[in-house]
């Protein structure tokens, strides 16, 4: 990253451009995604066109503990073994190299730190349980 917060930046299918990176301005969005099987680029897509920085998604049904790379995004998820739930945390390129904690507490609750100058953001993307769900299932959560 420039020291004037210009960075070089592809969209997804798009042209080179210069785009304005700067701590002092970021986007964040919330999205229940119903499932991120075969829709990862299109939400990247969405996204970029909103200036989204950071993004925590729900319900991505995905499972297990990782992390992977997504067209100028980098996401980390976290998911239980039955591919219900799961949540992750979206994060535009030229911020993951200031991301020094994530945690993942279960397939409904994660989150992650960043160091941002001498300002510590946590970012926690939480789904909660549904209505329709037993009250044993709600305290647990």
């Amino acid at each position: 990253m420039a020291s004037d917060g210009v960075v070089l930046a592809c969209p997804p299918g798009g042209k080179w451009g210069r785009k304005r990176v700067g701590i002092d301005r970021l986007h964040f969005a919330s999205w229940n995604v119903g499932t991120l099987t075969s829709k990862s680029i299109e939400l990247v897509q969405a996204l970029y066109r909103r200036n989204v920085n950071i993004a925590c998604i729900q319900e991505t049904k995905w499972v297990g503990a990782k992390a992977r790379e997504i067209d100028g995004y980098k996401l980390w998820y976290s998911g239980g073994t039955r591919a219900k739930n799961a949540v992750g945390i979206l994060v535009e390129k030229e911020l993951t190299d200031r991301v020094v904690e994530v945690r993942r507490n279960s397939d409904r609750i994660m989150s992650i730190k960043l160091v941002l100058g001498a300002i510590v953001l946590n970012v926690i993307s939480v789904y909660a349980p549904q209505m329709g769900l037993t009250d044993d299932i709600k305290k647990v959560f």
